[in-house]
């Protein structure tokens, strides 16, 4: 393998621990799939698989597409590693729309730039510039199979390009495509003002980037949620949620996140949470806030990294029609 297709993977680790999983998911290909989407999570410590009422439910819960109202637009862009690389970015849009009698559709397409990477020779000879991506196209449909459980369905397909083949020194492209799916079931208890959240994600064939020997798996993993809304008035609202994640690679281990919401008005939202991770290093707090008017909402939250990395600011907008 080149110098520059390895230093790629390299980065691939440190993605890793970016999107806040354990140690195994680092090792697993298509890191962008493993970037969660939406400020708003973001705020409420990753914790959303139970309340998942927006856009980037594609994401987080597709089976919360059975209760989408209108239409609903999300999008967010935001550098990954700011202290070490300002070109590694990751952007992500979605949208919803509510089909009456069906439920909810949705598409989204995620970008993964790992920025621009400089190919050398085995004697250190530069040889040219490349850039590297990942770029993840979603659909996603949910429907109510009963009364307040609502299932759903994410399918994408991701396609991976670390290096072009003129600049390799066998002459094949670091590129890879593969497909996935998500799987997620949301049940609404009203009479609690709650609700509970599963999701099964990237369920596919592994990914190769040079051949079949070198594969990659997905980042697969399971997420169950519950969130909770114990004080509601029509000045104010609570909404507190937690979640656990499983990896389904080798060596998973168990991710818990938790986190809440006050709203007040319907314009201001203050959140907080917390990240316990500690396969990937991450115990910290996570804190965030929401301005909603007429339907666009800007969010913003801080989340901590890994420990050797800085913590970051993400910023998302959405609107609702």
């Amino acid at each position: 393998m080149s110098r520059f297709v390895a230093g790629c993977l390299g980065l691939l680790c440190i993605l890793g621990a970016y999107a806040g999983t354990a140690h195994a998911q680092a090792e697993a290909g298509a890191q962008s799939l493993l970037i969660a989407p939406g400020a708003r999570s973001d705020g409420m410590g990753r914790a959303y698989v139970a309340v998942a009422n927006d856009a980037n439910a594609i994401w987080w819960n597709p089976g919360a597409l059975a209760f989408t109202t209108g239409h609903d637009i999300s999008t967010m862009y935001t550098k990954l590693v700011p202290d070490l690389a300002d070109d590694v970015f990751f952007s992500y849009t979605s949208y919803t729309q509510h089909v009456e009698g069906w439920g909810g559709l949705g598409f989204s397409l995620g970008y993964l730039s790992y920025g621009k990477s400089t190919a050398t020779d085995p004697d250190g000879s530069i040889l040219g510039d490349f850039t590297s991506y990942e770029l993840a196209p979603t659909l996603a449909y949910g429907t109510e199979l009963m009364k307040g459980m609502g299932f759903g369905v994410a399918l994408k397909l991701v396609r991976v390009d670390l290096a072009p083949g003129n600049l390799t020194q066998d002459q094949r492209p670091g590129r890879g495509t593969t497909f996935a799916a998500d799987l997620g079931a949301l049940y609404k208890l009203p009479q609690w003002k709650s609700s509970l959240g599963l999701a099964l994600q990237n369920l596919g064939p592994n990914i190769a980037y040079i051949d079949q020997d070198q594969s990659d798996p997905l980042g697969r993993n399971v997420k169950l949620g519950a969130a909770v809304t114990p004080f509601e008035t029509e000045i104010y609202r609570v909404l507190v949620t937690a979640d656990v994640n499983k990896s389904l690679l080798s060596n998973g281990a168990w991710i818990e996140d938790a986190g809440g919401e006050f709203e007040f008005n319907r314009l201001l939202s203050v959140r907080a949470g917390y990240i316990y991770d500690p396969r990937g290093t991450i115990k910290d707090a996570t804190y965030g806030l929401g301005l909603n008017y007429r339907g666009i909402r800007i969010d913003y939250a801080s989340v901590p990294q890994s420990q050797f990395l800085a913590r970051v600011n993400r910023f998302s907008a959405s609107y609702h029609f």
